[in-house]
């Protein structure tokens, strides 16, 4: 939840107001339901059934889990690569982000942007003192910023917790954190939220950092739910008629006067008798197939159009397909994933920032601007058209932004060290075989110097006088 307000507002906010934000903030209804359509707890699971007697069948497809698993696959499937001229300090962060998995971390960051619109990271110092990150979603955090603008930094936080103790009760605690202080509070089974502490912190700033999926914080299927609601009751109400038919009422006309025993009889025996003019048939729901599909990838069409996520089943993604067709394919979903890069990039320099921080009040002096990072898309690749190009581009790039282009190295800088370090061994060998070719040839020719010449040959017809 995000909530504008000035900073002379901020500063003399009051445990009063910020126990009354918090109660007034609750769960947000919109963050439930993307989060159950992302689950597969569709609406048409609660639907109230209209017709007693028909089949009942309620069927999700659940539409929602597919475009957010696509859509982030597609963003952050590769892992983000820093580069920095400071190896010191890239190497320093690099270890804070395998600490952390860090590319794990981003995914589903990346994930709860795609269901929710935003989502929060909270940078901490755990029980030994090492830098951690963590995931807050959206339902759990209330931010104040001061304007509109994207560029500004959050003027306070309050961050919530829920959770049960051992004897069921309901814990709510609540840490309202601005530029210099925490506050802890805390409340039992929606009792009022006490005091329980607070202290000073050494962040300089409010160590919360926003991922944003778009400016209008929306969500990347949040847009097609009707769509989606609408295709479930069309395959549903499909798998209804065709259940209907299953147990179709027979009709019969003029069978005479028979009881419902003597009709259970004629089925068991497979044979009716009628009397003149009699007929037998069943009353059955005509299902125009033709229109019904139609309408059905009509649906599933507009589902994709809206959320700018094709379909990947589609015989359009077939066969060999040089980089330009698929990037031609993935046109729509590269747009909003160029929305999703700029505001990602901007909350990953906000972590930096925060991160750096610390380690410059642990005695270094970095500044988070000398880290340069790069995102890459984790899309079907012709690898061997992409080695042409960077064949061709080879005398006019760096090696590391060469190595940047392919998709299967995550770390250039490493990449290069190790061509450094295989350079350097295979001179060496080289040079160890010429020691060893030439030693080799000298031990040759002093052992031919010194060889003493052996006796005459003796030839047998010779006279021995």
């Amino acid at each position: 939840m995000i909530v504008y307000m000035d900073r002379a507002s901020i500063e003399s906010l009051t445990v009063e107001d910020i126990r009354e934000i918090v109660v007034k903030q609750s769960y947000h209804m919109k963050y439930r339901k993307l989060e159950r359509y992302y689950m597969g707890d569709h609406d048409i699971l609660h639907s109230e059934k209209t017709d007693k007697t028909g089949g009942d069948n309620r069927i999700v497809n659940n539409m929602a889990r597919y475009i957010t698993d696509t859509a982030t696959g597609y963003f952050l499937g590769q892992p983000v690569v820093y580069s920095s001229e400071n190896e010191e300090y890239l190497q320093i962060l690099k270890d804070i982000f395998d600490y952390n998995d860090e590319q794990d971390h981003n995914t589903e960051l990346g994930k709860q942007c795609s269901i929710k619109g935003d989502c929060f990271e909270m940078v901490y110092l755990d029980e030994d003192g090492r830098i951690r990150l963590g995931l807050v979603f959206p339902d759990n955090m209330i931010f104040f910023y001061e304007t509109e603008s994207e560029f500004t930094s959050p003027l306070a936080a309050i961050r919530m917790v829920r959770s049960l103790d051992k004897d069921g009760n309901v814990l709510l605690k609540a840490e309202f954190w601005n530029w210099s202080t925490v506050i802890y509070m805390q409340s039992f089974n929606g009792g009022t939220l006490e005091v329980t502490g607070w202290k000073e912190h050494y962040w300089n700033d409010v160590p919360f950092t926003e991922f944003i999926n778009n400016r209008e914080r929306i969500g990347d299927f949040e847009g097609v739910i009707s769509e989606i609601d609408a295709y479930n009751r069309v395959q549903s109400n499909t798998a209804n008629y065709f259940q209907y038919n299953d147990d179709a009422i027979l009709k019969i006309m003029k069978l005479g006067d028979v009881s419902t025993g003597d009709v259970a009889e004629m089925k068991r025996q497979r044979a009716i008798i009628l009397e003149d003019g009699g007929d037998v048939e069943w009353l059955l729901k005509t299902v125009d197939d033709t229109a019904l599909e139609n309408y059905k990838n009509r649906l599933r069409e507009d589902i994709h159009l809206g959320a700018n996520v094709p379909n990947m089943t589609d015989e359009a993604f077939g066969g060999n397909l040089s980089g330009v067709a698929v990037s031609y394919k993935l046109w729509g979903l590269e747009q909003i994933c160029a929305i999703k890069e700029r505001k990602f990039k901007r909350a990953l320099q906000r972590r930096i920032e925060l991160i750096t921080r610390i380690l410059n009040l642990q005695g270094h002096n970095f500044d988070y601007r000398d880290i340069d990072m790069q995102f890459r898309r984790n899309k079907p690749q012709n690898i061997l058209e992409q080695s042409q190009i960077i064949g061709n581009l080879s005398s006019m790039l760096s090696k590391e932004t060469l190595l940047q282009l392919l998709p299967f190295v995550d770390n250039p800088q490493e990449e290069i060290e190790k061509l450094e370090e295989e350079k350097k061994q295979d001179t060496e060998d080289f040079g160890l075989y010429q020691n060893f070719a030439k030693a080799f040839e000298t031990a040759g020719e002093a052992t031919e110097g010194e060889v003493e010449p052996g006796p005459a040959p003796h030839n047998e017809g010779a006279d021995d006088s």
